[in-house]
């Protein structure tokens, strides 16, 4: 077992390394749902409480410890905008560079002080995005790095 706690903690070390190089390379942060946000400590709260209660020796201290940061990993927001590609999800490395978007939709709402983007590619709508940047700080990044002749719809929400 003390292989397969060192073969735990060495991924554990890599996933944190990624995710946190990861999120440096975002420009653009996007926000985090909330009830996601509620779900994830309570859920480890649990597991922490339910596998401590029948701990017998260190070493699966230590694993329950990995496995409960491994778990975590999953509230790290590394969705966003980075130079060169747009991030849908954490554990996606690649992407979908700016050169593949047909169509981008903006809906500023005005009341909330958030921008909803979504993106379009061969026809089929990305995750939305939600930003609380402003539009003129969004606008000229993404008009930078799209291609020629994409379209960028805004919407206006005035109350």
């Amino acid at each position: 077992m003390a292989v397969f706690n060192l073969l735990l903690g060495i991924f554990t070390v890599v996933l944190y390394s990624y995710l946190f190089l990861l999120r440096k390379e975002l420009v653009f942060v996007a926000k985090r749902k909330s009830n996601q946000s509620f779900i994830w400590p309570v859920f480890s709260a649990l597991f922490i409480f339910l596998f401590y209660m029948k701990v017998d020796d260190w070493q699966e201290v230590m694993r329950g410890g990995l496995v409960v940061l491994v778990v975590l990993s999953y509230l790290f927001n590394n969705r966003g905008l980075a130079e060169n590609r747009i991030v849908t999800h954490s554990m996606d490395n690649r992407g979908v560079k700016y050169s593949e978007i047909d169509r981008v939709v903006i809906f500023h709402d005005s009341e909330n002080q958030v921008l909803k983007v979504n993106f379009f590619r061969l026809g089929l709508r990305l995750p939305l995005f939600i930003f609380t940047q402003s539009l003129e700080e969004l606008l000229p990044f993404l008009s930078k790095r799209l291609k020629k002749g994409t379209t960028i719809d805004i919407i206006l929400n005035q109350p």
